[in-house]
Order: structure tokens, then C-alpha cells, then sequence
């Protein structure tokens, strides 16, 4: 229950000299220590509609926070990706052990400039550049799920099939390197990421029955490629 919160807090800011009382019109708890004013929303979970009730304190109280039991998910992504949020906001939280009512601040009430993720995000942001800039067609259609994207790899792979298949079904690296244009066409098959080769001696390769129904299903995908100025 989120009853069972507010002793904790409650008394962990009675402690830093704040007078504390609840359901103060209709704020969970709310606090005074001098010239300063604390709200906290207490919440089973940390959802979007915990953090929109107290974005929305923010309108009349100084510092608000989030008041919830200490998740077991507290190092997950998507709980990360919640702190992110409360820190962009500037909104605090709180977490209370079930068991022995410890509280514990997990994101302080401050605001986390931009600035300072977008400097931790550098190589992320690079390759997200990178990814965008190399790509020869732009053929993706955005809010999908369950599809299969046509990344720069996925195009490189499409180009060294094709220069596989004019070569016979069967060639070495080099020659499709030659044909395709594509540098790393000897990673590509080796590593044969989508299963469209198979190595069948010493420095050959062929193309597999998966290869031939991308031949088939991405025919015009290979068709833009091939028409696409090369890098």
C-alpha cells in the first residue's frame, strides 16, 4: 500500500528539520523547513502517470519528489530510462525498503542539464550518424515493429550476394570484392550474419537456398542499390 511509505519519509525529513504532514490538498506529503517547500507523491511503481503528477507539482512546489518501494529492477535499462527522465525534469526520488523501511535518495530533485548526457553519449551519437550518413538508400518506413530494416549492413550483404550470383553462385572474395565494391566483402561471408553463404573449400563461397530467396524477395531493393552512386 502507499500508505505504508509515508511513515518512512515522513520521518526521514523530520530528521533533516522539515515539519512534514499529509494530504495537504491532496499532495501525498508535504513539507516546509525555512524559506523551501518539499512535495512528495507516493507510488507503488514509478510509472508515467507518477511522473506526470509530479511534473505537475512542480507548477506550485519548489521540490518534488517521487516516493516508491525500492525496485528490483533499479539497474534495468527501462528503469534507467525513467531516472533519465526524472533527472531531465529536475524531479527527486525516493525509494523505501519493504522490509526494514530504509530510504534511500536515488535521483536527487535537480535538473541534469542536457549537456551533460549528450557528453556521455558521443560515441553513441557518432554511430548513430554514421549509420544514417552510410546507409545508400533510405528505404525505411518509420513506427514499425516486426520488419526488417535495411541497414548500411544489410545493403553492403545484398550488393556482395548479387556480385556472388553474377559470378556463378560461386567465387572467392576477392572476385566479389572486385564486383561489388563493398571492402569488407570477406567479413561478410564469413561471418555470414544472415545465412545466404556457405563456405564449400579453401577460399570459396557459395550461395545457399536463403540466398537465393533474398535474391528473390530483395530484388528491388538490389536493383536502387546497384543504381546508387557507390561511396
Amino acid at each position: 500500500m502507499e500508505c505504508d511509505l509515508f511513515e518512512p519519509i515522513k520521518s526521514f525529513f523530520e530528521e533533516l528539520g522539515y515539519v512534514c504532514d499529509g494530504e495537504v490538498n491532496d499532495i501525498d506529503i508535504y513539507m516546509q523547513k525555512d524559506d523551501s517547500s518539499v512535495a512528495v507523491e507516493l507510488k507503488q511503481t514509478l510509472d508515467f502517470r507518477a511522473i506526470q503528477q509530479a511534473a505537475l507539482r512542480q507548477k506550485i512546489v519548489e521540490t518534488v519528489c517521487i516516493g516508491i518501494f525500492a525496485p528490483k529492477d533499479r539497474f534495468s535499462k527501462s528503469f534507467q530510462d525513467k531516472l533519465y527522465l526524472l533527472k531531465r525534469l529536475g524531479i527527486g526520488l525516493i525509494a523505501v525498503t519493504k522490509r526494514t523501511h530504509k530510504v534511500t535518495i536515488l535521483s536527487e530533485p535537480v535538473v541534469s542539464e542536457l549537456s551533460s548526457f549528450q557528453a556521455r553519449n558521443k560515441r553513441k551519437k557518432k554511430a548513430l550518424e554514421t549509420e544514417f550518413q552510410k546507409r545508400r538508400i533510405k528505404s525505411n518506413t518509420g513506427g514499425v515493429t516486426g520488419v526488417k530494416l535495411m541497414t548500411r549492413y544489410r545493403e553492403d550483404a545484398l550488393l556482395v550476394l548479387n556480385a556472388l550470383f553474377v559470378l556463378g553462385g560461386e567465387a572467392a572474395p576477392k572476385d566479389v570484392k572486385r564486383l561489388s565494391f563493398v571492402d569488407k566483402s570477406a567479413n561478410i561471408l564469413r561471418d555470414n550474419h544472415y545465412g545466404w553463404f556457405s563456405h564449400v573449400n579453401s577460399g570459396m563461397y557459395a550461395i545457399t537456398d536463403s540466398g537465393y530467396q533474398a535474391l528473390e524477395e530483395y530484388d528491388d531493393t538490389i536493383r536502387m542499390l546497384k543504381a546508387t552512386p557507390r561511396d
